[in-house]
């Protein structure tokens, strides 16, 4: 994977980022990169992955250093069939820095909560256990 330092506001129209969905997770980024070996340059592929397992997720974001090649791979991308799957692509949105995911926040409440101890008594005199399943 390759690192792109953040451009300036002058270069930030040069370059276009493509949301490339519809990847299978075998799908490596040097398969991506050769399908679209005809709108080089590209700056970035970039694949996230999954938090828990480690795997590639189904899409990535592949930067171009002009919107013309941009949008010529984006045309390529949408008739594209890579890894068994029909791939699609769209001018990725850009979030900002600044501007966290669009996800709820948590908000996490101290609840006092009396509980009552009511399970039945066993053959022994004590309490009786409940077992999860």
């Amino acid at each position: 994977m390759s690192w792109v330092a953040p451009a300036g506001p002058e270069k930030q129209h040069s370059m276009m980022k493509l949301f490339v969905a519809n990847l299978s997770p075998e799908t490596t980024e040097n398969e991506l990169r050769e399908a679209l070996a005809e709108h080089e340059p590209i700056l970035e592929i970039r694949r996230p992955r999954d938090r828990e397992s480690g795997k590639p997720r189904g899409f990535a974001f592949v930067t171009f250093a002009s919107p013309e090649e941009g949008m010529k791979a984006m045309d390529t991308v949408n008739g594209l069939k890579l890894g068994g799957r029909d791939l699609r692509a769209d001018e990725a949105e850009d979030r900002g820095r600044d501007e966290p995911a669009a996800r709820p926040k948590r908000v996490w409440m101290k609840v006092e909560v009396d509980r009552v101890d009511d399970r039945p008594i066993g053959p022994d005199g004590k309490k009786v256990r409940y077992k999860g399943i």
